[in-house]
């Protein structure tokens, strides 16, 4: 089965239940007061991806879209990052009750995007 990427992200954040119906399991995605704001973040992680790449003026939207199927995952871990740390923007560490937290570099998520080689 084949999900979007906004259900990609709200099954990697929990937001799901399976129901049963006629003996087949059903995806049922809650919280949908969220969508706006993960999709939100899905698009800003989309165009990121893009201005990474630096495509050539020569390729069209219809080439630009095709290769970035190829960076759904990557699209999917940056809106999850990000929406994990909603509450905390920007935050540098945080410790409370003997709990200390630090998150991985976000540049890391972008470790498998070259941008294109040009020729001079």
């Amino acid at each position: 089965m084949a999900f979007t990427i906004l259900e990609q992200v709200k099954i990697r954040l929990g937001q799901f239940h399976i129901e049963e119906s006629d003996g087949t399991d059903k995806t049922v995605f809650d919280h949908k007061e969220d969508n706006p704001r993960i999709q939100q973040l899905i698009d800003q992680a989309t165009q990121e991806v893009i201005n990474r790449r630096e495509y050539p003026e020569s390729y069209t939207q219809e080439r630009i879209d095709e290769d970035i199927k190829k960076y759904e995952g990557v699209i999917v871990d940056l809106a999850v990052y990000d929406r994990s740390q909603a509450g905390e923007a920007f935050m540098a560490s945080y410790s409370e009750n003997g709990v200390s937290r630090t998150w991985k570099d976000r540049e890391s998520l972008f470790a498998c995007v070259f941008p294109f080689v040009r020729f001079l």
